[in-house]
């Protein structure tokens, strides 16, 4: 029998390197499978473009052009004051190095053999040479001074830049307050408008207003395209964020999100608050991250007991997820520690950034860098069968930021698939919704000592958290495969039911 198609080229944009992010690439994979074309559009680190086919996707990857930052006041009052500054700070250190080797110079002139007739030239071009080191000296010094002065964030002068610029151009002041949108909309906006899409599908802030305004330039050529919107955070709750991006994002967001024909989420709270913070009409629907059920037709993963060599009965934790310093990871060293017996595995994003190496270097610190092992992400398709065989599943994740609250995160659904006993902190829909299945511990978030006592627990007794997955009910709403269905109704909604083969 002819597999069903169904009519419309979907192009799904994302501003990241798409590898690691799941949720992207199962949407993408899962619409496919469904019938339609699907092209999915990310960043390339790269010089190059990248074009290539993975499973029923086309994959497109970008290079994002460098820009300087936007001129705001601060760095105009900044040229003011350190006029001597090098515009680049990296140039500062290679006026080190310059010093450095002006003093290897004179060094070695003072050494050289000459008649009394070279002693005049010689002291001249000593004296020239400290001349030339003092300027090198007082241009790094200035340099030193602007960069200090430019990392003090949201001082009076930004505020008051800020200010100006918002009542001079209400949300399109976007552009004036951080260029990483139009950044990325250079490298990206000129593929998606090559694709020709019947349905744009923008993953998250950033890809929301160069979808509106591609979506609009392939409509005055004539081309009907409908946007999709999948929101994965509440932008106004990302108040971490410098204070100039945090504006910035908010006000892309709340000027391009009308463009939308259709507006889809993470979690229900979310949804909640996005239809009453932009006075939607209709509540936007709701695709968990759930994973996809483990498919034992695939080659095996192997397991992440196996790769630590760690024997069956050693407690084993992990940790699975994006690695930076706001997910509070040191913490589970820190109760590590206090718990001797405890091994703790990383599957993180970037095992070679600065972060991941302070957390390696803490573990030394303590004298216990051979109990945490540090790995790269597993295929998201293999994650559950592989985090199996640990003991324990932990998410740090902190108290307080709305996105935080309302969050039903990744690591939720695939450590429960994994069948793992949860250690959560106290943030509210997660610990709500690991309460009410039984599945694990909650622990006060940023005490240590709270998340050392649920680990003893856990440890102690660990079948007991197991035993609410006996019950199929238990997950059976939280796969991908039951989740998609709200992707495919939407876009049978947008598209049209037709279908043809």
């Amino acid at each position: 029998m002819t597999a069903v198609t169904r009519p419309g080229r979907v192009v799904m944009v994302v501003a990241n390197r798409i590898d690691g992010d799941s949720r992207v690439q199962k949407s993408a994979q899962s619409m496919a499978e469904a019938g339609w074309e699907v092209h999915l559009v990310g960043l390339s680190v790269a010089r190059k473009p990248e074009h290539y086919r993975h499973g029923d996707v086309d994959y497109h990857k970008i290079p994002v052009p460098k820009m300087d930052p936007p001129r705001t006041l601060r760095r105009r009052v900044a040229g003011l004051k350190y006029p001597l500054a090098y515009r680049e700070s990296a140039r500062a250190g290679h006026g080190v190095q310059r010093i450095k080797a002006e003093r290897i110079e004179v060094a070695a002139m003072a050494e050289e053999p000459g008649s009394g007739l070279l002693r005049v030239p010689r002291l001249v071009r000593r004296a020239g040479r400290k001349v030339q080191r003092v300027w090198i000296g007082r241009r790094i010094d200035q340099t030193k001074a602007r960069d200090r002065h430019l990392a003090r964030e949201n001082g009076f002068l930004d505020r008051v830049s800020r200010r100006w610029w918002t009542l001079l151009l209400g949300d399109r002041v976007w552009r004036r307050l951080d260029n990483d949108a139009v950044r990325i909309e250079l490298a990206l906006l000129p593929e998606i408008v090559r694709l020709e899409p019947d349905l744009l599908h923008a993953h998250d802030m950033y890809p929301i207003g160069f979808c509106a305004r591609a979506a609009a330039a392939l409509r005055r050529k004539g081309k009907a395209v409908k946007l999709l919107y999948d929101a994965h955070e509440f932008v106004p709750g990302c108040d971490t964020l410098p204070a100039d991006r945090f504006e910035s994002l908010v006000r892309y967001e709340r000027r391009y999100l009308p463009y939308a024909d259709a507006i889809v989420t993470v979690s229900q709270p979310l949804a909640a608050l996005l239809k009453e913070h932009h006075g939607l009409q209709r509540e936007p629907a709701v695709v968990l991250n759930a994973p996809l059920t483990p498919d034992f037709s695939r080659p095996d993963p192997g397991d992440v007991r196996t790769a630590c060599e760690l024997g069956p009965d050693t407690p084993l934790a992990v940790y699975s997820g994006w690695a930076a310093p706001e997910r509070k990871i040191e913490m589970i060293i820190e109760a590590a520690r206090q718990v001797p017996a405890l091994h703790v595995a990383f599957l993180v994003n970037r095992p070679n950034h600065p972060y991941v190496k302070s957390l390696i270097a803490l573990g030394e610190q303590y004298g216990m860098a051979e109990r945490l092992h540090f790995r790269g992400y597993v295929d998201y398709a293999d994650l559950p069968r592989f985090l199996s065989t640990a003991t324990m599943g932990i998410h740090p994740m902190q108290t307080g930021p709305i996105n935080h609250e309302i969050a039903l995160p990744n690591k939720f659904f695939e450590y429960s698939h994994a069948h793992l006993p949860l250690i959560v902190s106290d943030v509210k829909t997660l610990s709500e919704e690991v309460r009410r299945i039984g599945n694990g511990e909650v622990f006060t978030s940023g005490d240590v000592g709270s998340l050392v006592t649920a680990i003893d627990k856990v440890i102690a007794d660990p079948e007991s958290y197991r035993a609410p997955y006996r019950d199929p009910a238990t997950l059976a709403a939280y796969t991908w495969e039951r989740q998609v269905g709200q992707y495919v109704s939407l876009y049978e909604e947008l598209l049209g039911k037709g279908a043809r083969r």
